[in-house]
């Protein structure tokens, strides 16, 4: 009689908070629609498996994967297959867009350690009122390749002295990726960024590393040491192609000024 009671008391305090004696089967909501706005994850109902659809803007058109008005990491949109094009990038027009791309390049910090780490940004201004699309090359992915330069010396301060050695024997590389090209446009007024580190350090012929290194890259090298204190001319050769520019490259090899030890 006691078990009864206990138990009968238990009921009545769930019907004071309208549950019922005994509960109900219904599941509870789930915390994550509430978090990601309600939106339900599109599924493949005969496979169980989650199915991705493309985006879609707010008309229901698809979103082209391949276009932003602030892109973060080009790159990032260079991977995707979408953006991919048929054309090789060396049978690209070069077409002028002066007064309509602007590409500037910062470095933070600018006045690094001797062997210091440097986070560079090219930026990519689309400084006109209609979309602007630029073409990239890629081989498999997009190279942007760091140069540093001795001001006083007017040539290259992170290279090895001489020519690469031979490669050592036995040793292969893969086949070199066929050239591509991808697309990026940017929005009336826009940026895309790319972002690339840097080390102020002089590098060494590194044969170890040759097996295995894609040939697009070069000959690998390896750090030797930092750089003297001084200043430094840093480029970003970037994989911009199909644009029109003079001999100092100003939209495809944008240029900053790093005191190293400064």
């Amino acid at each position: 009689m006691h078990r009864l009671t206990i138990r009968s008391l238990a009921c009545y305090g769930a019907l004071a908070f309208a549950l019922g004696c005994g509960g109900s089967n219904k599941p509870a909501e789930n915390a994550s629609n509430e978090a990601d706005g309600g939106a339900e994850p599109t599924s493949d109902t005969e496979g169980g498996s989650e199915k991705s659809e493309p985006t879609a803007g707010a008309d229901g058109a698809k979103k082209d994967e391949c276009v932003g008005f602030d892109i973060g990491n080009i790159e990032d949109v260079l991977l995707k297959s979408a953006c991919e094009e048929t054309v090789k990038p060396d049978t690209l027009t070069p077409v002028d867009l002066t007064g309509k791309l602007e590409v500037t390049l910062a470095a933070s910090p600018t006045k690094p350690a001797p062997g210091g780490k440097v986070d560079l940004l090219v930026t990519f201004v689309n400084k006109s009122k209609e979309p602007l699309t630029l073409h990239f090359k890629i081989d498999p992915v997009a190279r942007f390749e760091v140069e540093a330069y001795d001001t006083k010396k007017s040539k290259r301060a992170d290279m090895p002295a001489g020519n690469p050695p031979p490669p050592p024997k036995g040793a292969t590389q893969p086949p070199p990726s066929e050239p591509k090209s991808a697309r990026v446009t940017i929005s009336a007024n826009g940026f895309a960024r790319a972002r690339i580190p840097w080390e102020a350090v002089k590098t060494k012929w590194a044969p170890e590393k040759y097996k295995g290194t894609p040939p697009e890259r070069g000959y690998p090298r390896a750090a030797a040491g930092p750089l003297a204190k001084g200043k430094y001319l840093v480029k970003v050769v970037t994989p911009l192609v199909g644009v029109s520019e003079g001999v100092d490259h100003e939209m495809s090899a944008p240029k900053v000024e790093i005191d190293v030890g400064g």
